[in-house]
């Protein structure tokens, strides 16, 4: 093990980490002085950062890492005792793949040697590559089959297809594809070899899987709470909606038709081709269910918690009226010799809406 952090009554976080093949775990112990591990929803690929301490002249040498290299980082914690965690390991490129790293940088007095890396895919055409191309006679799924196979990608597809008539593409496939999902809120999130497209909202309809109290509730000693002093909590109105209008024109009739979902109270008006009533519906409801996401936000610091993971939900507990259910949008875990094994979460509410 590495970065061993000891906690209060014998807890134990630690690092593992593989270079390339290589275990080099125990190697960089001594000098390891930080590790991070960030977790998103979407869009963005899951992150690493590693920082030693790089006073010793074998990390301006011989032990300088070179980019593009895969690392492959997993935390064990043992006899942890909180949120029904007791001894464990996960390993996350497992999960990602490996992290390629990327980003490299050093600073002077103390020396500090930074590793950042990302699970994304190692053909970087995927987000680097513009494409000018006309999608025709298809559909959302197909058209992620087509780019998930460009980069030999495995697609898990979690959501309702759409038809497609004809769709431009001028731009990276990341980008495009990214738009198109958008557009009837759906979201995706790439790793070193697979390409994960889901439905955000019917993720925010599963159960709650784990539960975060303002305080330990008595006789649950190893219940999950939020760190004093690390709460916040927002919540807007501006930018959000009951309801919205779609107008479009249908050119065999030589007619405008207007789709209407919700009420009149705030309602977001959109304009533009559809291929039915049905498509222009589902694309309203889409675009109010994307602005509305994160209308009600939170952020915290809790006890390091290896099982959580983005796109969970989870319950809040004890802090009034901003009590209920949220989704993970984003989950950091951390670990140092100073300040243990702690995982920062930041989540949007889950409101109740029907469009239909």
């Amino acid at each position: 093990m590495v970065l061993t952090a000891a906690r209060p009554k014998g807890r134990q976080a630690a690092v593992l980490l593989t270079y390339e093949k290589t275990d080099i775990s125990e190697e960089i112990a001594p000098d390891l002085e930080s590790f991070k591990y960030t977790d998103v929803a979407e869009s963005k690929s899951d992150s690493v950062s590693i920082t030693v301490n790089a006073k010793a002249a074998k990390w301006k040498n011989d032990w300088m890492p070179e980019k593009g290299v895969k690392l492959y980082p997993a935390i064990v914690v043992k006899d942890w005792n909180i949120g029904g965690i007791e001894s464990g390991y996960r390993d996350y490129s497992a999960e990602c793949g490996a992290f390629v790293l990327d980003d490299l940088s050093f600073a002077g007095a103390p020396d500090s040697l930074t590793m950042g890396g990302v699970a994304k895919p190692n053909d970087t055409s995927f987000s680097e590559r513009n494409r000018t191309f006309t999608w025709k006679n298809t559909s959302v799924k197909k058209i992620a089959e087509t780019i998930a196979g460009r980069y030999k990608l495995e697609l898990k597809f979690e959501g309702d297809d759409h038809g497609i008539d004809a769709k431009e593409q001028d731009g990276t496939d990341s980008a495009f594809l990214q738009d198109l999902c958008s557009t009837y809120a759906l979201v995706i999130k790439v790793y070193t070899s697979k390409l994960w497209v889901y439905d955000r909202e019917k993720y925010k309809a599963k159960d709650p899987v784990w539960t975060v109290y303002e305080s330990r509730p008595v006789g649950n000693p190893t219940a999950l709470c939020v760190e004093p002093g690390s709460f916040k909590w927002n919540t807007k109105l501006t930018g959000t909606y009951t309801g919205g209008l779609y107008t479009y024109t249908n050119k065999q009739k030589k007619i405008n038709i207007n789709v209407k979902v919700g009420t009149d109270e705030r309602q977001l008006k959109l304009t533009g081709k559809v291929s039915s009533e049905a498509d222009a519906k589902a694309r309203l409801i889409a675009a109010i269910k994307n602005a509305n996401h994160g209308a009600t936000k939170i952020s915290f610091t809790m006890l390091g918690y290896p099982a959580g993971a983005s796109a969970q939900c989870f319950n809040l507990v004890g802090y009034g009226k901003m009590d209920g259910k949220y989704f993970v949008d984003q989950m950091e875990h951390t670990i140092s010799p100073s300040n243990g094994y702690k995982t920062q979460v930041k989540a949007s509410k889950v409101e109740k809406e029907d469009f239909a």
